[in-house]
């Protein structure tokens, strides 16, 4: 099994190491289409363990989602409900905007839905991607899917590195 994390125009050299840029739309696109949902077949939100959190006072923005309830899982220590990543899902998902989105509402100014979103095959995590950081992890990925990074456009796989390369490099930072 292969940990993997994306962090696009990453760059392990330099004054800055290691560094990254923030993932544009066509990115986010881009891995959802040719490799995440190619793997996944549910998704979570943390923090929202039931579909009612998704509708805090004021916010409307997944009313028009077509969320199916697989059942709740343990994620880092939070319970979670998965749903099925249906069509409608996928479409939604898609838009960029709501990846990294900043809702308006009655009650909360600036609210954002979540801070991590999770995608799974069946009961394994496969994917974690932290929308603050700009950053996917890629856990525990079997050869056939690591054969599907390999398949991506160059400027994409050359943006995932293994995990414990980018703690060595963040060790190496701490150390200079």
């Amino acid at each position: 099994m292969y940990n993997k994390v994306f962090l696009n125009n990453l760059d392990l050299s330099g004054p800055n190491y290691p560094s990254y840029d923030s993932i544009t739309e066509e990115i986010w696109q881009n891995l959802l289409i040719n490799l995440v949902f190619k793997v996944a077949d549910s998704f979570a939100f943390m923090g929202v363990s039931k579909k009612a959190d998704l509708f805090p006072d004021g916010l409307i923005y997944f009313d028009n989602w077509t969320l199916e309830t697989i059942n709740l899982v343990e994620v880092d220590d939070d319970i979670v409900c998965k749903f099925r990543l249906n069509q409608n899902c996928k479409s939604k998902l898609l838009e960029y905007g709501f990846a990294v989105h900043s809702f308006k509402s009655k009650r909360f100014n600036n609210y954002y839905e979540f801070d991590q979103l999770y995608f799974f095959s069946g009961e394994r995590l496969i994917v974690n991607y932290i929308n603050h950081e700009d950053m996917l992890n890629f856990i525990e990925l079997s050869e056939d899917e690591v054969k599907l990074i390999e398949n991506l456009e160059p400027n994409l796989r050359n943006s995932f590195i293994d995990s414990v390369t980018l703690i060595a490099a963040y060790e190496s930072r701490r150390q200079t």
